[in-house]
């Protein structure tokens, strides 16, 4: 088979050989194109049969149309049914891909630059940090918690109400408590943070909604695309969204501030020498300098 073979589908080359066809080679295309897999499964015997042919005129036109023989075309044949079943499936997933696209498009337009400056000087003015993320929450609060330990801050979260109504008496003005709310309407969330801001605590919320009954309470607001109205609404990860916004926090630490991106480049140096890079390990970390 050669190069120029490769640039086209089989029947497509079937095609443009038409004129070069006798009546029993048409016989065997119609037979191709009505039964490819019972072509693909038969012998050039039960072919022969069925089609009402010689098994030698199938050798033949296997040999006609560019093969070596007749297992050589079925072989083709069967690779690029099975190219075509990929391209299907990478088609479904296609609208999957375009709706992150354009959540992440509309996210980094969302994301105003001065707030997430902001949101950095906020952080290092405050002795600390609380990343609040409650029921499906939970565990993001926890990656971002952990994340943030390596720029040398202080950063804890709190992923139940129990906790979080013992810092509704003892928070300071020195705290920081970031909280994740997609909706922004839990009325019991929304009182707590009522109580933060009274006790001096500035308050970070992370939230589909600019207007909802956490809203009054938050110094700064970060709003993260809604999915309803998307294709694959209900396939997304929202949570993917959450962790790019922080990420795009993450990087301006780095870029904006040298002590930040010091202590991680210490960090990432312990963690390369420790193979069990956990909580525990960076704790013990923070606790040598």
């Amino acid at each position: 088979m050669t190069e120029n073979y490769e640039l086209f589908t089989l029947m497509a080359r079937i095609d443009g050989m038409s004129n070069q066809f006798t009546k029993t080679d048409w016989k065997i295309v119609q037979y191709i194109k009505k039964s490819t897999m019972k072509f693909i499964e038969l012998s050039a015997q039960e072919l022969a049969k069925e089609i009402g042919t010689s098994d030698a005129s199938i050798i033949r036109f296997a040999q006609k149309v560019g093969y070596s023989g007749l297992n050589e075309l079925k072989y083709t044949m069967q690779k690029e049914i099975d190219k075509s079943s990929s391209s299907v499936n990478h088609s479904d997933y296609s609208a999957l891909l375009n709706d992150y696209k354009m959540l992440l498009d509309s996210l980094f337009h969302l994301t105003n630059p001065a707030d997430i400056s902001h949101t950095r000087e906020l952080m290092l003015k405050s002795r600390r940090i609380f990343i609040i993320g409650l029921n499906f929450n939970q565990n993001i609060a926890e990656i971002i918690a952990h994340k943030f330990m390596t720029l040398g801050l202080t950063v804890q979260a709190l992923t139940n109400y129990d906790t979080l109504k013992l810092y509704q008496s003892l928070s300071q003005e020195t705290d920081l408590f970031i909280t994740i709310s997609l909706s922004g309407n839990h009325r019991q969330l929304a009182s707590i943070l009522a109580d933060f801001k009274k006790n001096g605590s500035s308050v970070l919320l992370i939230t589909n909604y600019e207007k909802s009954l956490c809203s009054p309470y938050a110094n700064i607001i970060l709003l993260i695309p809604k999915t309803d109205l998307l294709l694959s609404s209900n396939t997304i990860t929202r949570e993917i969204l959450i962790l790019v916004l922080f990420d795009m926090l993450f990087h301006n630490f780095l870029s904006e501030d040298v002590k930040s991106f010091q202590f991680f480049q210490k960090a990432a140096s312990y963690s390369k020498l420790n193979s069990d890079d956990t909580r525990d390990g960076l704790q013990k970390f923070m606790d040598l300098l």
